[in-house]
């Protein structure tokens, strides 16, 4: 009897080890303007073609513990640091972000890993790079799945999801020596996570600063006018000389 009890114990305690577990990664991210990236946490090494814990969880984030509000963690390594995790993304995808534009977009790729992994998405954005001040953004493209978050069909799949970046974003984060960061975070409703990811884009270019202002037309008229005296001198002169010659 003792036995049995223990196997029960045994049995729940995994099954609740499942469920704290990430199902779902942001394994591929690229901007309107260039530049490819991943989010935060991801690692290449992980493969993509199953379902259980161990391996295929390892690198997904769930936004619980103590960095719930920022960038959440993984079983591979803890909570996410944004400053070394996005060193991390800049060092296997060659030195650079994802490179957006006002008005553009972020294409990500959605890797659910078990059936809570689904859709659908919601994404927001940080100005400062920081991951403590998010504003919504609109999702374009999503993850199939229902209200929870759970698609039992999309186990083991990956998915396009695409997040459309403001007509006046800006980007004022300064991460990894990298300028003009933002960091953007997806997350689906599923009751064990929210799980997703973060992911570190750039804001492509400079904002141009606005063109200086021509003179008005009156201000045209008065320097026009303060040219004609000095003419009509030149003009006096000249003839003078002329004059004086002849």
């Amino acid at each position: 009897m003792l036995s049995y009890y223990s196997s029960l114990l045994v049995f729940g305690l995994l099954s609740s080890s499942q469920l704290v577990a990430g199902h779902g990664a942001i394994i591929a991210a690229t901007g309107d303007a260039g530049g490819n990236g991943t989010a935060l946490g991801i690692s290449a090494a992980i493969p993509r073609t199953g379902t259980t814990r161990n391996p295929f969880e390892q690198d997904t984030t769930r936004f619980k513990g103590d960095a719930a509000a920022t960038c959440g963690e993984t079983l591979l390594a803890g909570d996410n640091d944004i400053e070394s995790g996005t060193t991390a993304v800049l060092a296997s995808s060659g030195g650079t972000l994802p490179q957006i534009s006002q008005g553009g977009q972020l294409q990500m790729t959605l890797h659910q890993v078990n059936s809570d992994g689904a859709g659908p998405y919601t994404c927001m954005i940080d100005a400062t790079g920081t991951g403590t001040q998010w504003t919504a953004m609109q999702v374009t493209t999503n993850v199939p799945g229902n209200k929870n978050g759970r698609n039992q069909d999309g186990a083991a799949t990956s998915f396009p999801l695409t997040a459309a970046v403001a007509a006046d974003q800006t980007c004022t984060g300064t991460v990894a020596g990298q300028s003009n960061v933002c960091m953007v975070r997806c997350q689906n409703p599923a009751n064990a996570g929210p799980f997703g990811g973060c992911v570190p884009v750039q804001m492509a270019g400079n904002t141009t600063a606005p063109a200086a202002a021509a003179p008005a037309a009156g201000n045209t008229t008065a320097v026009a006018a303060k040219k004609v005296p000095r003419v009509a001198a030149e003009e006096n002169g000249l003839k003078r000389a002329v004059r004086f010659f002849a």
